[in-house]
């Protein structure tokens, strides 16, 4: 009898703790399911509008697996450009945009790779400038609006050693911000994001990287 009275009385003391536990998490933040918030601005970047690229604060960045199998190998090109650039924020069917980079500026902070090896790899040599097989270009065809965050899906051509590809491009708009001074301006940043495969769709024929190559594009612009 003393057990079954000690069992009731344990029993009792756990529901008790339960209705106590189940009534302190009234204000606890309960996340919603769903996307964040998706709602754009109406900021407009124009290099036919006003708007200059501002190349000394922008860059191109790749990177591949050495040899296709060991770490990292990265680096910048030095020399590189926007032929146009169009970035309407709330209506990307307005947005447009074409860049180029001249691939024997290639940069690693490795003189004697950078002037040697690498040059080979894709596949351009020092005395080259504007030549086909030094030039690689980048053109939006469409621009759509991302489902999962505030940035845009860019399917754009990858123009490469002649060879012209369609890639799927991320583009993130950074927002404008106006700064005072002798010459008040105001500057605006874009950040572009895509992969391509060297090898198996530009034929370059080359054991120090790996098929695929992640390139980054960071693009500011000013407006006087």
């Amino acid at each position: 009898m003393k057990f079954k009275k000690l069992l009731w009385a344990s029993l009792g003391m756990l529901l008790t703790i339960g209705v106590l536990n189940s009534c302190t998490h009234d204000d606890d933040l309960i996340t919603p399911g769903g996307t964040a918030d998706l709602k754009r601005g109406t900021d407009v970047i124009d290099m036919a509008g006003g708007w200059t690229f501002d190349k000394s604060h922008s860059s191109v960045i790749w990177e591949t697996a050495y040899m296709g199998t060991a770490a990292l190998l990265s680096g910048r090109f030095n020399m590189f450009g926007m032929t146009s650039m169009k970035f309407d924020e709330a209506n990307p069917a307005n947005t447009s945009f074409e860049g180029w980079v001249r691939l024997n500026t290639v940069n690693t902070g490795e003189p004697g790779r950078d002037g040697g090896c690498l040059l080979g790899t894709f596949g351009t040599n020092a005395t080259n400038v504007d030549q086909p097989e030094n030039i690689a270009k980048l053109k939006s065809t469409s621009v759509t609006l991302s489902t999962t965050d505030k940035g845009y899906i860019v399917l754009a051509d990858l123009t490469f050693h002649g060879v012209t590809k369609q890639v799927t491009v991320k583009l993130d708009y950074n927002g404008t911000a106006e700064f005072t001074g002798t010459t008040p301006y105001k500057l605006g940043g874009l950040t572009a994001q895509f992969q391509f495969n060297a090898k198996s769709d530009f034929g370059i024929a080359s054991n120090n990287i790996a098929d695929k190559v992640s390139v980054k594009i960071n693009c500011n612009f000013k407006k006087s």
